[in-house]
């Protein structure tokens, strides 16, 4: 068999978000390269059907994100059986598409929550001893594009992406002690089953603006 650097046999992740779009693609590309996985999301049905594309091993749960304390329990329950993780990707996240004057604080604060600041809790569960494998651990966050350029009726959700973007910075540095390197990166539109949910909102002008912007497809 010839070498692979990026095997990552032994190794066990965490992925939120996948039941689908990026989330289910990371976990897939991760599983091929041999790791172990907990699966997370909120849909069951689509998660089963991510686990089906993984190891039969892999773990399950099914919780709505923005309810940490139960998260981070039934995190804890798994870790304790089916042993620790050396890193995590929160791929979960929703758009919010409304104007400035249309912007609902019940509804950009959920948003903020599930876009960045379950990940800020996730890294603190992350590197309790109990939790982190050690050996090197990661954290890859997903920001957006949203959260370097400005769009109009968007600042809902670039809000929630820049706050990703300066996060990292910030435990890039705090984590160094644990060995534990964090990064992040910004996609472009990517077509996913979340970003069709919002295409509606955009005229034929503005999607060819986009694609434009995006030379390699």
């Amino acid at each position: 068999m010839s070498f692979n650097p990026l095997l990552l046999a032994d190794r066990r992740y965490l992925i939120t978000g996948a039941a689908s779009g990026m989330g289910r693609a990371t976990a897939i590309y991760l599983s091929k390269l041999e790791a172990d996985l907990i699966l997370v999301d909120i849909n069951a049905e689509q998660l089963e059907i991510t686990k089906s594309q993984c190891k039969s091993t892999d773990s399950v749960i099914c919780v709505d994100l923005t309810n940490i304390e139960l998260l981070k329990q039934m995190l804890f329950d798994d870790t304790e059986i089916n042993g620790k993780i050396n890193g995590f990707v929160p791929c979960a996240g929703l758009p919010y598409i409304a104007p400035l004057k249309m912007v609902m604080e019940e509804k950009a604060m959920r948003i903020y929550k599930l876009n960045a600041y379950v990940g800020m809790e996730l890294a603190k569960f992350f590197i309790n001893r109990k939790i982190y494998a050690g050996c090197y651990g990661s954290i890859v966050y997903i920001s957006s594009v949203y959260g370097i350029v400005g769009s109009a009726a968007n600042v809902g959700y670039a809000m929630t992406k820049g706050t990703i973007q300066s996060m990292t910075r910030a435990l890039a540095i705090e984590l160094t002690s644990k060995q534990i390197r964090v990064n992040c990166i910004a996609p472009g539109f990517v077509k996913t089953e979340m970003a069709n949910s919002v295409n509606h909102n955009f005229d034929e002008n503005y999607e060819k603006q986009i694609e434009q912007l995006h030379p390699l497809g």
